[in-house]
């Protein structure tokens, strides 16, 4: 249940806390007190858009917070570990938005974005408001009541998985069809192209390789006569360094008999000549491999001259033609393949489509054998709100069409979206010998205040949402009929935490809890204040929602009786 509502800073709300009790919480006031404001915070904690208008003139950001007790709903303990959020019996959520529109979010202290809010706050309020009230006119929005009604969540969830496979198929095909006729008109290009790459079968690195042998053999009289000079210079001429290393290791071998101190310095000289031996051998077999070839070299630069062609054309580099060679190879087959490729991607849509089929034939019979008696219960709880004459019905409307996705049902194609095959319109006749109509053109402010309420009271009886809020689910009526609705939203709250705004009396005296919620300020600023009524206050608040500002005794007499046939028969 909801415990508390906290806004600082908010439109009017200077700064204020609303403890909330267990049952039916009525909220009454004058208009353009606030009441609405309430309903705007707890929306806004619920991930409704809120802009910087909300912020308190002069003030730097806006606070809201409540606290829900939440030890017995499974779904929100359940949501809170998946999501890493810590997990206690008291949940906390927190919003705050600054003057220049930007907000944070927060449950149980920790930083969530406004998605998760969103979907906790599914888990835990129901509102009712005006946006409810008009869509219940619109018949795209009526399957919704009757699947919550048939716990549809998971086959609607299997259906929508189905389906976006299916679409997912039929955009690949679509891309497959627009991209195979202008595959066809250029393969031509795509293989001469290719051909021209595969014919000099061009290999990784192998530019690089050429221009290293192609510089080698431009300068090969140059390497042979460097080369030659060297090896002569250092091991065949007289006095070569070689013969003279040899001389002078041979002489610190006899200074070393004489002084064993110069048996190192004889040690590196030998090392020495051993090293310029090396090398005159490395020189000379260089020397013998050198090669003076012209046809090669021309060889070279005609296959670095075709290279250079390629890269110029297809990439700038010999990697970038490899690259190029593999994607024309691949546009080849596929086109090549074209054919076999299409009908392979045909035959899994008409699998997908009959997958798709079933899940929507599941739904569709779950509606068609619920329809009656979801209307049967509507009707019974319209009569206990004063509309024993009313007739209700549910009717399955097929959306006939081939237009993608679709399914074939009876030889007939139904266009296929995520709520089924179908249609659901809810129909009504509020007078006998009348025929059923849609809810727009029949039903009055109070007749589908009426009807919205029996929904919602079906729907609690299935869904585990804790808290109902009801804004101007009183519109159009009166009188007995507005006791009736009160009696109604008073059995709710046996079984959900309800909150309603309400200007009736016949609504407000069914509360088990009071807020009266005032306007107050002066030149300067206004506040909103929210008090809750004991007893005799609440008795001089029904009085004033009978006869308005003055508070007669005979006024009084009617909240009295009003409240005692409340409290008598509740």
């Amino acid at each position: 249940m909801l415990n508390s509502l906290y806004a600082k800073n908010f439109i009017l709300l200077d700064e204020l806390k609303i403890a909330f009790q267990p049952g039916l919480n009525v909220i009454t006031g004058e208009t353009g007190a606030g009441k609405s404001i309430l309903i705007g915070a707890l929306s806004g904690l619920l991930g409704e858009r809120l802009t910087k208008e909300v912020v308190r003139s002069g003030s730097d950001k806006a606070i809201l917070e409540a606290e829900f007790t939440v030890g017995a709903l499974p779904s929100v303990h359940e949501f809170l570990q998946q999501n890493d959020l810590d997990d206690d019996s008291v949940l906390l959520i927190r919003r705050e938005i600054t003057s220049a529109g930007k907000g944070r979010c927060f449950i149980n202290d920790q930083p969530v974005p406004i998605a998760l809010l969103q979907k906790l706050g599914d888990l835990l309020v129901d509102l009712h408001g005006q946006h409810e009230h008009q869509l219940l006119l619109q018949p795209q929005h009526h399957g919704a009541y009757l699947d919550a009604f048939l716990g549809l969540s998971t086959p609607l969830e299997d259906l929508r998985e189905v389906l976006n496979g299916f679409q997912h198929s039929l955009k690949e095909l679509h891309a497959m069809q627009a991209q195979a006729e202008s595959l066809k008109q250029k393969r031509d290009y795509l293989q001469f192209q290719y051909n021209e790459i595969h014919a000099l079968e061009p290999v990784a690195g192998e530019d690089e390789a050429l221009r290293q042998e192609e510089n080698i053999l431009r300068h090969a009289e140059l390497i042979f006569e460097k080369t030659h000079n060297l090896y002569v210079t250092i091991y065949e001429a007289e006095g070569s360094v070689s013969e003279t290393l040899a001389a002078a290791h041979s002489t610190l071998n006899e200074l070393a008999a004489i002084d064993p101190r110069f048996q190192p310095l004889a040690a590196e000289c030998r090392n020495a000549r051993i090293v310029i031996d090396e090398l005159a051998t490395g020189l000379r077999r260089y020397r013998e491999g050198v090669e003076v070839d012209p046809d090669r070299l021309e060889k070279i630069r005609s296959r670095l001259s075709a290279l250079a062609g390629l890269k110029k054309k297809y990439g700038g580099d010999l990697d970038k033609v490899l690259t190029h060679s593999q994607q024309l190879r691949q546009e080849l087959d596929l086109v090549d393949n074209l054919d076999d490729t299409l009908t392979a991607l045909r035959k899994r849509l008409e699998e997908d489509r009959e997958i798709l089929a079933q899940r929507c034939s599941v739904i569709s019979q779950r509606r068609t054998q619920a329809a009656g008696s979801f209307a049967e219960q509507v009707v019974t709880i319209l009569s206990r709100l004063g509309m024993e004459k009313a007739r209700f019905d549910v009717a399955l409307h097929p959306r006939f069409g081939e237009e993608e996705p679709y399914i074939v049902r009876d030889h007939q194609p139904l266009r296929v979206t995520s709520s089924g095959a179908e249609q659901v319109e809810f129909l009504m006749a509020t007078n006998p010998g009348e025929g059923f109509k849609p809810l727009v053109d029949i039903a009055s402010g109070g007749e589908i205040s009426r009807v919205m309420l029996a929904l919602k009271t079906l729907l609690a009886k299935v869904d585990h949402v804790p808290v109902l809020v009801f804004d101007e689910i009183d519109i159009g009526i009166s009188g007995r009929i507005a006791f009736s609705v009160g009696r109604c939203l008073q059995q709710l709250s046996s079984d959900h935490q309800v909150l309603c705004i309400t200007h009736l009396p016949q609504i407000a005296c069914m509360g088990h809890h009071h807020l009266l919620v005032e306007k107050t300020g002066d030149d300067r600023s206004t506040r909103t204040r929210v008090t809750a009524l004991q007893r005799e206050e609440r008795l001089h608040q029904i009085a004033r929602l009978l006869g308005g500002a003055e508070v007669t005794p005979a006024y009084l007499e009617s909240a009295k009786q009003l409240m005692e046939e409340a409290e008598r028969d509740g």
